[in-house]
């Protein structure tokens, strides 16, 4: 079992689907951050969060300078409302291109059809505005928690509210895992998958943080200020690898469990026709 869960995990072509969502990323990535961002400041009262939610979708997509990237989402935002029809249009593109193509490498991965088009507009469409609502719920949770701690004195004892960006990127890793594939997923597999690649991913950002601030300097002098945009799009490429590298565990522990099952029904199949003949068996000395 172990060398089946080894040997499905290595593919060359991850690196190629990686590639290929990280191109598409960094044309929908601005949209789709209007969306969210605009969905939050929309929910009136929970606007107070906002700056949570941008704060932590800064840190996780751009884990260095996310000040900077930061500052050019509120320009995108204050001049979202000039956008001219042929550039909705190439925003509208963009985003369908990028869907597209992450449900192709997710049905090659899963070996399922695809689905129609606007079954997957709609799941898309859902998990876009789902994210913020999310979002603001889990910082509004996180408040009332640490008010919670705070006033009952436990806030020196626990240290739950370290625990929340991350559990909030394993339940968004989940949603994902659980709904992107053209088939039935079972808890267990995107659970696992899920933890693991969160945890990964995670792990992975703080190396990643500490690799740029040790090598930083190095860089600024090859690239000048394009090293920021560089460690931008190098981050966007390592997190679509471990992402993939999740699928793929998604879709090996489903594999096994249903290989699995069919193996723990096929034995008790065997050993019920095997009890009935040797009944029969008994029944007929007995006759004799």
């Amino acid at each position: 079992m172990i060398r089946t869960y080894v040997t499905s995990l290595f593919d060359r072509d991850i690196t190629f689907y990686a590639s290929s969502l990280s191109f598409y990323t960094l044309f929908t990535l601005v949209p789709v951050l209007l969306i969210v961002l605009s969905i939050s400041t929309s929910l009136t009262s929970f606007d107070s969060f906002y700056g949570n939610i941008k704060s932590f979708i800064m840190n996780n997509i751009v884990p260095v300078d996310s000040e900077v990237f930061s500052t050019f989402i509120d320009g995108f935002m204050q001049n979202s409302m000039q956008i001219s029809i042929m550039g909705m249009i190439a925003i509208i593109a963009s985003s369908m291109l990028f869907f597209q193509n992450f449900e192709y490498i997710v049905n090659k991965i899963f070996k399922t059809p695809a689905r129609g088009f606007w079954q997957s507009l709609s799941i898309y469409w859902t998990l876009v505005t789902l994210t913020p609502i999310a979002l603001v719920f889990s910082f509004y949770l996180s408040n009332e928690l640490q008010i919670f701690l705070g006033d009952n004195n436990y806030s020196d004892a626990l240290d739950i509210l370290g625990l929340i960006p991350y559990l909030i990127i394993w339940s968004m890793f989940f949603l994902i895992y659980k709904i992107s594939a053209n088939t039935d997923i079972s808890n267990k597999a995107a659970g696992i998958s899920s933890f693991a690649v969160s945890l990964t991913w995670y792990l992975a950002k703080i190396g990643f943080i500490q690799y740029i601030l040790n090598k930083n300097e190095m860089y600024a002098t090859i690239y000048g200020s394009f090293s920021t945009l560089i460690f931008f799009f190098l981050w966007i490429y390592v997190s679509w690898i471990i992402f993939i590298y999740g699928l793929k565990l998604c879709y090996t522990i489903e594999k096994v469990s249903k290989e699995t099952k069919i193996e723990e029904e096929q034995k008790i199949k065997e050993e019920l026709m095997n009890n009935g003949q040797e009944a029969n068996e008994d029944d007929e000395n007995e006759k004799v």
